[in-house]
Protein backbone atom coordinates (compact mmCIF):
# COMPACT_ATOMS: atom_id res chain seq x y z
CA UNK A 1 0.00 0.00 0.00
CA UNK A 2 1.55 3.81 -1.19
CA UNK A 3 2.24 5.42 1.87
CA UNK A 4 -0.01 8.61 2.63
CA UNK A 5 1.54 11.91 1.07
CA UNK A 6 1.67 14.32 3.32
CA UNK A 7 2.51 18.29 3.99
CA UNK A 8 6.44 17.72 3.70
CA UNK A 9 5.89 15.65 0.58
CA UNK A 10 4.56 18.36 -0.77
CA UNK A 11 6.71 21.01 -0.08
CA UNK A 12 9.58 18.56 -1.84
CA UNK A 13 7.55 18.58 -5.19
CA UNK A 14 7.52 22.32 -4.77
CA UNK A 15 11.57 22.37 -4.12
CA UNK A 16 12.29 20.00 -6.71
CA UNK A 17 10.58 22.14 -9.31
CA UNK A 18 11.52 25.27 -8.40
CA UNK A 19 14.35 25.69 -10.74
CA UNK A 20 12.06 25.08 -13.48
CA UNK A 21 9.49 27.74 -12.53
CA UNK A 22 12.43 30.64 -11.47
CA UNK A 23 14.32 29.39 -15.14
CA UNK A 24 11.67 28.47 -17.53
CA UNK A 25 14.08 29.46 -20.44
CA UNK A 26 16.79 27.77 -19.21
CA UNK A 27 14.91 24.99 -18.61
CA UNK A 28 13.90 24.15 -21.91
CA UNK A 29 17.33 25.45 -23.40
CA UNK A 30 19.04 22.30 -21.27
CA UNK A 31 16.16 19.83 -22.24
CA UNK A 32 16.57 20.46 -26.60
CA UNK A 33 20.39 21.38 -26.69
CA UNK A 34 22.40 18.64 -26.73
CA UNK A 35 25.21 17.54 -28.98
CA UNK A 36 24.43 13.59 -29.90
CA UNK A 37 28.02 13.27 -31.19
CA UNK A 38 29.22 13.63 -27.63
CA UNK A 39 26.55 12.36 -25.74
CA UNK A 40 27.31 8.81 -23.86
CA UNK A 41 26.70 5.77 -26.52
CA UNK A 42 25.15 2.53 -25.84
CA UNK A 43 28.81 0.17 -25.55
CA UNK A 44 27.65 -3.81 -24.15
CA UNK A 45 31.12 -4.37 -24.51
CA UNK A 46 31.63 -2.19 -21.41
CA UNK A 47 29.70 -4.83 -19.13
CA UNK A 48 31.69 -7.62 -20.11
CA UNK A 49 34.92 -8.55 -18.94
CA UNK A 50 36.93 -11.74 -20.42
CA UNK A 51 37.58 -14.38 -16.01
CA UNK A 52 40.92 -14.84 -15.12
CA UNK A 53 41.04 -18.53 -14.11
CA UNK A 54 42.73 -19.09 -10.66
CA UNK A 55 44.01 -22.57 -10.81
CA UNK A 56 44.59 -22.14 -6.92
CA UNK A 57 41.21 -22.19 -6.15
CA UNK A 58 40.08 -24.81 -8.11
CA UNK A 59 38.69 -27.71 -6.36
CA UNK A 60 39.58 -30.19 -9.72
CA UNK A 61 42.93 -28.78 -10.13
CA UNK A 62 43.68 -28.96 -6.47
CA UNK A 63 43.02 -32.96 -6.40
CA UNK A 64 44.57 -33.47 -9.64
CA UNK A 65 41.42 -35.00 -10.84
CA UNK A 66 39.50 -32.71 -13.71
CA UNK A 67 36.16 -34.21 -13.02
CA UNK A 68 36.25 -33.42 -9.25
CA UNK A 69 33.92 -30.18 -9.95
CA UNK A 70 32.61 -29.38 -13.31
CA UNK A 71 30.05 -26.87 -12.04
CA UNK A 72 32.05 -24.11 -14.83
CA UNK A 73 32.26 -26.04 -17.29
CA UNK A 74 28.82 -27.51 -16.98
CA UNK A 75 27.40 -23.84 -17.40
CA UNK A 76 29.47 -22.36 -19.74
CA UNK A 77 27.81 -22.25 -22.90
CA UNK A 78 29.89 -22.23 -25.25
CA UNK A 79 32.61 -24.92 -23.62
CA UNK A 80 35.15 -22.44 -23.23
CA UNK A 81 36.68 -23.73 -20.11
CA UNK A 82 39.06 -26.20 -19.79
CA UNK A 83 40.14 -28.08 -16.63
CA UNK A 84 43.51 -30.52 -16.49
CA UNK A 85 45.10 -31.88 -13.70
CA UNK A 86 47.32 -28.82 -13.34
CA UNK A 87 45.43 -25.87 -15.00
CA UNK A 88 42.09 -24.14 -15.46
CA UNK A 89 41.76 -22.45 -18.33
CA UNK A 90 39.87 -20.22 -20.27
CA UNK A 91 39.70 -20.02 -23.88
CA UNK A 92 39.32 -17.44 -26.44
CA UNK A 93 35.70 -18.53 -27.10
CA UNK A 94 34.48 -17.02 -24.30
CA UNK A 95 31.65 -15.19 -24.24
CA UNK A 96 32.14 -13.00 -21.06
CA UNK A 97 28.96 -14.25 -19.56
CA UNK A 98 30.29 -14.58 -16.16
CA UNK A 99 28.31 -17.66 -15.75
CA UNK A 100 31.29 -19.33 -14.51
CA UNK A 101 32.25 -17.00 -11.97
CA UNK A 102 28.42 -17.31 -10.62
CA UNK A 103 28.71 -20.82 -10.53
CA UNK A 104 32.59 -21.89 -9.16
CA UNK A 105 31.89 -22.32 -5.41
CA UNK A 106 35.35 -21.32 -4.53
CA UNK A 107 35.45 -17.93 -7.07
CA UNK A 108 38.23 -19.32 -9.22
CA UNK A 109 37.24 -17.08 -11.76
CA UNK A 110 37.80 -13.67 -11.08
CA UNK A 111 36.01 -10.53 -13.06
CA UNK A 112 36.38 -7.70 -11.74
CA UNK A 113 33.41 -6.39 -12.42
CA UNK A 114 31.32 -9.33 -11.34
CA UNK A 115 32.95 -9.55 -7.78
CA UNK A 116 30.44 -10.11 -5.50
CA UNK A 117 30.63 -7.45 -3.03
CA UNK A 118 31.01 -5.22 -5.74
CA UNK A 119 27.71 -6.08 -7.18
CA UNK A 120 25.74 -6.33 -3.51
CA UNK A 121 26.84 -2.55 -2.94
CA UNK A 122 26.01 -1.45 -6.74
CA UNK A 123 22.55 -2.97 -6.13
CA UNK A 124 22.06 -2.00 -2.56
CA UNK A 125 22.49 1.46 -3.50
CA UNK A 126 20.07 1.76 -5.83
CA UNK A 127 17.27 -0.49 -3.82
CA UNK A 128 18.01 2.10 -0.80
CA UNK A 129 17.42 4.96 -2.75
CA UNK A 130 14.70 4.33 -5.17
CA UNK A 131 11.08 2.50 -5.39
CA UNK A 132 12.60 -0.26 -7.69
CA UNK A 133 15.71 -1.45 -9.00
CA UNK A 134 16.01 -3.64 -11.89
CA UNK A 135 18.59 -6.25 -13.02
CA UNK A 136 19.10 -6.84 -16.31
CA UNK A 137 21.16 -8.17 -19.37
CA UNK A 138 22.99 -6.23 -22.13
CA UNK A 139 20.65 -7.66 -24.80
CA UNK A 140 17.63 -6.90 -22.80
CA UNK A 141 18.44 -3.23 -22.05
CA UNK A 142 20.02 -2.40 -25.21
CA UNK A 143 20.56 1.62 -24.16
CA UNK A 144 22.35 3.95 -21.67
CA UNK A 145 20.79 2.07 -18.41
CA UNK A 146 19.13 4.44 -15.74
CA UNK A 147 20.39 4.88 -12.34
CA UNK A 148 18.31 2.14 -11.01
CA UNK A 149 19.09 0.08 -13.72
CA UNK A 150 21.46 -2.75 -13.18
CA UNK A 151 23.66 -4.00 -16.37
CA UNK A 152 25.03 -7.39 -16.26
CA UNK A 153 26.52 -9.52 -19.50
CA UNK A 154 23.97 -12.36 -18.00
CA UNK A 155 21.05 -12.05 -15.17
CA UNK A 156 22.81 -15.76 -14.20
CA UNK A 157 26.20 -13.81 -13.07
CA UNK A 158 24.55 -13.00 -9.79
CA UNK A 159 25.22 -16.54 -7.52
CA UNK A 160 22.27 -17.96 -5.39
CA UNK A 161 24.25 -16.99 -2.04
CA UNK A 162 23.96 -12.99 -3.90
CA UNK A 163 20.19 -12.90 -4.11
CA UNK A 164 19.95 -14.45 -0.78
CA UNK A 165 21.78 -11.60 0.70
CA UNK A 166 20.05 -9.03 -1.36
CA UNK A 167 16.49 -10.59 -0.48
CA UNK A 168 17.11 -10.43 3.40
CA UNK A 169 17.79 -6.69 3.19
CA UNK A 170 15.21 -5.29 0.49
CA UNK A 171 12.26 -6.18 -0.99
CA UNK A 172 12.13 -3.66 -4.82
CA UNK A 173 14.30 -5.65 -6.61
CA UNK A 174 13.04 -7.03 -9.70
CA UNK A 175 14.39 -8.73 -13.10
CA UNK A 176 13.92 -6.81 -16.49
CA UNK A 177 13.71 -9.29 -19.44
CA UNK A 178 11.44 -8.60 -22.10
CA UNK A 179 9.33 -11.75 -23.63
CA UNK A 180 11.81 -13.53 -26.12
CA UNK A 181 14.97 -12.39 -25.00
CA UNK A 182 16.56 -15.39 -23.25
CA UNK A 183 15.01 -17.45 -25.77
CA UNK A 184 16.90 -15.60 -29.02
CA UNK A 185 20.35 -15.47 -26.72
CA UNK A 186 23.09 -17.78 -27.70
CA UNK A 187 23.81 -17.97 -23.91
CA UNK A 188 21.80 -20.96 -23.71
CA UNK A 189 22.69 -21.68 -20.16
CA UNK A 190 21.89 -18.11 -18.68
CA UNK A 191 18.24 -18.77 -17.93
CA UNK A 192 18.17 -21.63 -15.91
CA UNK A 193 20.90 -20.38 -14.04
CA UNK A 194 19.22 -17.24 -12.94
CA UNK A 195 15.78 -19.05 -12.58
CA UNK A 196 17.58 -21.69 -9.91
CA UNK A 197 19.95 -19.00 -8.27
CA UNK A 198 16.55 -16.72 -7.72
CA UNK A 199 14.51 -19.41 -6.92
CA UNK A 200 16.35 -20.86 -4.02
CA UNK A 201 16.70 -17.55 -2.22
CA UNK A 202 13.37 -17.25 -2.48
CA UNK A 203 12.42 -20.45 -0.85
CA UNK A 204 14.96 -19.29 1.84
CA UNK A 205 13.89 -15.90 2.52
CA UNK A 206 10.37 -16.14 1.63
CA UNK A 207 10.62 -13.03 -0.72
CA UNK A 208 9.34 -12.69 -4.17
CA UNK A 209 11.62 -11.07 -7.17
CA UNK A 210 9.76 -8.78 -9.22
CA UNK A 211 9.34 -9.44 -12.75
CA UNK A 212 9.08 -6.96 -15.46
CA UNK A 213 8.54 -7.40 -19.39
CA UNK A 214 7.42 -3.92 -20.57
CA UNK A 215 9.95 -1.01 -20.99
CA UNK A 216 6.94 0.92 -19.96
CA UNK A 217 6.17 -0.81 -16.87
CA UNK A 218 10.00 0.23 -15.89
CA UNK A 219 9.94 3.19 -12.67
CA UNK A 220 12.95 5.40 -11.52
CA UNK A 221 11.08 7.34 -9.16
CA UNK A 222 13.68 7.71 -6.35
CA UNK A 223 11.83 6.32 -3.03
CA UNK A 224 9.85 8.92 -1.08
CA UNK A 225 12.61 7.95 2.51
CA UNK A 226 15.19 8.96 0.33
CA UNK A 227 13.50 12.09 -1.28
CA UNK A 228 12.33 12.98 2.19
CA UNK A 229 16.06 12.60 3.95
CA UNK A 230 17.42 14.11 1.41
CA UNK A 231 15.57 17.28 1.57
CA UNK A 232 15.87 17.74 5.29
CA UNK A 233 19.85 17.30 4.70
CA UNK A 234 19.37 20.32 2.65
CA UNK A 235 17.19 21.82 5.26
CA UNK A 236 19.72 21.26 7.93
CA UNK A 237 22.97 22.20 5.88
CA UNK A 238 21.60 25.98 4.80
CA UNK A 239 21.77 26.10 8.81
CA UNK A 240 18.16 27.23 8.99
CA UNK A 241 16.72 26.94 12.48
CA UNK A 242 14.38 23.97 11.03
CA UNK A 243 17.10 21.38 12.52
CA UNK A 244 19.32 22.05 14.83
CA UNK A 245 22.47 20.53 15.82
CA UNK A 246 24.78 18.51 13.40
CA UNK A 247 23.54 15.13 15.08
CA UNK A 248 20.20 15.29 13.48
CA UNK A 249 21.66 16.71 10.34
CA UNK A 250 23.48 13.92 9.72
CA UNK A 251 20.98 11.10 10.85
CA UNK A 252 18.88 12.38 7.92
CA UNK A 253 21.44 12.74 5.12
CA UNK A 254 19.70 11.66 1.86
CA UNK A 255 22.86 10.44 -0.78
CA UNK A 256 25.55 10.52 2.16
CA UNK A 257 22.38 8.41 4.19
CA UNK A 258 22.68 5.79 1.03
CA UNK A 259 26.81 5.86 1.72
CA UNK A 260 27.06 5.25 5.10
CA UNK A 261 24.45 2.03 5.19
CA UNK A 262 26.76 0.72 2.26
CA UNK A 263 29.71 1.56 4.46
CA UNK A 264 28.16 -0.07 7.83
CA UNK A 265 27.55 -3.19 5.57
CA UNK A 266 31.23 -3.68 4.54
CA UNK A 267 32.23 -2.73 7.94
CA UNK A 268 29.95 -5.22 9.68
CA UNK A 269 31.25 -7.90 6.73
CA UNK A 270 34.92 -6.86 7.75
CA UNK A 271 33.83 -7.55 11.81
CA UNK A 272 32.65 -10.75 10.84
CA UNK A 273 35.65 -11.78 9.19
CA UNK A 274 37.61 -11.06 12.08
CA UNK A 275 35.44 -11.91 14.91
CA UNK A 276 35.27 -15.50 13.27
CA UNK A 277 39.16 -15.38 12.39
CA UNK A 278 39.41 -14.70 16.59
CA UNK A 279 37.57 -17.76 17.00
CA UNK A 280 39.15 -20.21 15.00
CA UNK A 281 42.45 -18.62 14.30
CA UNK A 282 43.42 -17.19 10.56
CA UNK A 283 45.61 -20.16 10.05
CA UNK A 284 45.48 -23.52 10.16
CA UNK A 285 47.77 -26.35 12.65
CA UNK A 286 49.55 -26.34 9.12
CA UNK A 287 49.82 -22.47 8.45
CA UNK A 288 47.59 -22.69 5.68
CA UNK A 289 45.21 -19.14 5.58
CA UNK A 290 41.30 -20.30 5.75
CA UNK A 291 39.35 -18.65 3.57
CA UNK A 292 35.71 -16.91 3.22
CA UNK A 293 34.65 -16.86 -0.01
CA UNK A 294 32.74 -12.86 -1.02
CA UNK A 295 29.42 -14.85 -1.11
CA UNK A 296 29.91 -16.60 2.15
CA UNK A 297 30.98 -13.57 4.18
CA UNK A 298 27.56 -11.80 2.80
CA UNK A 299 25.07 -14.66 3.29
CA UNK A 300 26.96 -14.55 6.90
CA UNK A 301 26.55 -10.67 7.47
CA UNK A 302 22.93 -11.30 6.41
CA UNK A 303 22.46 -14.36 8.65
CA UNK A 304 23.81 -11.99 11.69
CA UNK A 305 21.25 -9.61 11.29
CA UNK A 306 18.28 -12.28 10.28
CA UNK A 307 19.18 -16.17 11.75
CA UNK A 308 16.47 -17.39 11.13
CA UNK A 309 16.76 -19.07 7.34
CA UNK A 310 20.49 -20.61 8.89
CA UNK A 311 17.82 -23.65 10.20
CA UNK A 312 16.39 -24.14 6.66
CA UNK A 313 19.69 -24.19 4.74
CA UNK A 314 20.71 -27.66 3.73
CA UNK A 315 24.68 -28.24 3.07
CA UNK A 316 26.71 -31.21 4.04
CA UNK A 317 29.88 -31.41 6.28
CA UNK A 318 32.29 -34.45 6.72
CA UNK A 319 33.05 -36.52 8.91
CA UNK A 320 36.14 -39.04 10.01
CA UNK A 321 36.34 -42.35 10.58
CA UNK A 322 39.99 -42.12 12.35
CA UNK A 323 40.29 -46.26 12.27
CA UNK A 324 40.30 -45.99 8.61
CA UNK A 325 42.48 -42.39 8.54
CA UNK A 326 46.20 -42.92 7.49
CA UNK A 327 46.87 -38.99 7.78
CA UNK A 328 48.16 -38.71 4.26
CA UNK A 329 47.09 -35.58 3.73
CA UNK A 330 45.31 -35.73 0.68
CA UNK A 331 41.77 -33.99 1.94
CA UNK A 332 43.94 -31.16 3.30
CA UNK A 333 45.32 -30.50 -0.12
CA UNK A 334 41.74 -31.49 -1.99
CA UNK A 335 40.39 -27.95 0.28
CA UNK A 336 41.36 -25.35 -1.30
CA UNK A 337 39.77 -22.96 1.41
CA UNK A 338 41.49 -25.00 4.33
CA UNK A 339 38.31 -25.68 5.99
CA UNK A 340 40.13 -29.17 6.71
CA UNK A 341 43.04 -30.16 8.46
CA UNK A 342 45.35 -32.46 10.07
CA UNK A 343 45.04 -31.02 13.93
CA UNK A 344 48.56 -31.08 16.20
CA UNK A 345 47.22 -34.52 17.66
CA UNK A 346 46.94 -36.21 14.25
CA UNK A 347 43.51 -36.24 14.14
CA UNK A 348 40.97 -34.24 11.33
CA UNK A 349 39.32 -30.70 12.26
CA UNK A 350 37.05 -29.16 10.26
CA UNK A 351 35.83 -25.47 10.20
CA UNK A 352 31.92 -25.62 9.98
CA UNK A 353 31.75 -21.89 8.89
CA UNK A 354 34.74 -21.74 6.67
CA UNK A 355 33.43 -25.51 4.79
CA UNK A 356 31.23 -25.23 1.60
CA UNK A 357 30.20 -28.59 1.38
CA UNK A 358 32.04 -29.65 -2.18
CA UNK A 359 32.71 -32.72 -1.05
CA UNK A 360 36.11 -32.95 -2.27
CA UNK A 361 38.02 -33.95 0.79
CA UNK A 362 35.48 -37.08 1.06
CA UNK A 363 36.24 -37.76 -2.79
CA UNK A 364 40.27 -38.11 -2.71
CA UNK A 365 40.36 -39.86 0.57
CA UNK A 366 41.21 -43.60 -0.80
CA UNK A 367 40.95 -45.66 2.73
CA UNK A 368 37.34 -43.96 3.30
CA UNK A 369 37.78 -42.69 6.22
CA UNK A 370 35.83 -39.27 4.99
CA UNK A 371 31.64 -39.04 4.83
CA UNK A 372 29.70 -36.49 4.11
CA UNK A 373 26.74 -35.66 6.47
CA UNK A 374 23.76 -33.57 6.24
CA UNK A 375 23.63 -30.38 7.96
CA UNK A 376 22.04 -27.17 7.98
CA UNK A 377 23.56 -23.15 8.23
CA UNK A 378 23.97 -22.81 12.19
CA UNK A 379 27.68 -22.77 11.95
CA UNK A 380 27.49 -19.47 9.60
CA UNK A 381 25.74 -17.39 12.33
CA UNK A 382 28.39 -15.36 14.21
CA UNK A 383 26.66 -13.34 17.02
CA UNK A 384 27.29 -9.59 16.74
CA UNK A 385 29.39 -8.10 19.72
CA UNK A 386 27.75 -4.78 19.03
CA UNK A 387 24.16 -5.58 18.50
CA UNK A 388 23.32 -3.83 21.40
CA UNK A 389 25.55 -0.69 20.60
CA UNK A 390 23.41 -0.92 16.98
CA UNK A 391 20.16 -1.45 18.80
CA UNK A 392 20.55 1.79 20.77
CA UNK A 393 21.89 4.26 17.59
CA UNK A 394 18.82 2.77 15.61
CA UNK A 395 16.53 4.56 18.13
CA UNK A 396 18.29 7.52 18.23
CA UNK A 397 17.82 7.74 14.52
CA UNK A 398 14.54 6.87 14.72
CA UNK A 399 14.06 9.52 17.22
CA UNK A 400 15.96 12.32 15.53
CA UNK A 401 14.01 11.55 12.36
CA UNK A 402 10.43 11.98 13.90
CA UNK A 403 12.10 15.29 15.82
CA UNK A 404 13.13 16.44 12.51
CA UNK A 405 9.52 15.86 10.99
CA UNK A 406 7.61 17.75 13.74
CA UNK A 407 10.27 20.46 13.08
CA UNK A 408 9.27 20.85 9.53
CA UNK A 409 5.52 20.21 10.27
CA UNK A 410 5.42 23.49 12.78
CA UNK A 411 6.76 25.12 11.09
CA UNK A 412 5.14 25.07 7.69
CA UNK A 413 2.10 25.62 9.82
CA UNK A 414 3.37 28.61 11.12
CA UNK A 415 4.55 30.57 7.78
CA UNK A 416 1.26 29.35 6.54
CA UNK A 417 -0.55 30.70 9.59
CA UNK A 418 1.48 34.31 9.17
CA UNK A 419 0.03 34.13 5.14
CA UNK A 420 -3.37 33.84 6.62
CA UNK A 421 -2.39 36.93 9.19
CA UNK A 422 -1.62 38.70 6.20
CA UNK A 423 -4.48 37.69 3.81
CA UNK A 424 -7.17 39.30 6.29
CA UNK A 425 -5.07 42.28 7.38
CA UNK A 426 -5.23 42.93 3.60
CA UNK A 427 -9.10 42.51 3.18
CA UNK A 428 -9.49 44.34 6.46
CA UNK A 429 -7.50 48.07 4.48
CA UNK A 430 -9.41 47.05 1.54
CA UNK A 431 -13.24 47.26 3.37
CA UNK A 432 -11.95 50.47 5.14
Amino acid sequence: MAEKHDLLDDIIDITNNWSAVTKPVETVVSNISFDPETAPQWDPSKYKERPRANGVRCLSVASKNPKMCTKCQDVCPVDAITITESKLTVNENCRKCGLCAAACPTEAFLIQKLMPKTLYNSIAKQAASHDHVYITCTRALGRIPKENEIVLPCVGALSKELWFSLFMEFDNISVYLPLGVCDRCRTTTGEEAYTDAISYAEELTGAACGLEVDEKGLDHEQSRAYKRSQFLSQVASTGTSLMKGSTAGRAMTGAQAVAQRISNHTKRVNELTRSLEQAVGVQNSQHHRRMLTQRRELVMAALQKWPEPAKQMKSELPSCDMSKCTMCGDCTTACVLHAIELDRDGRIAIEPAYCIGCAACAKVCKEGALSMHPTDGSALVIPDPHAEEIAKERAEVRRLKEQGKKMIDSSVKAISAMGSEEEKSSSTKKKA
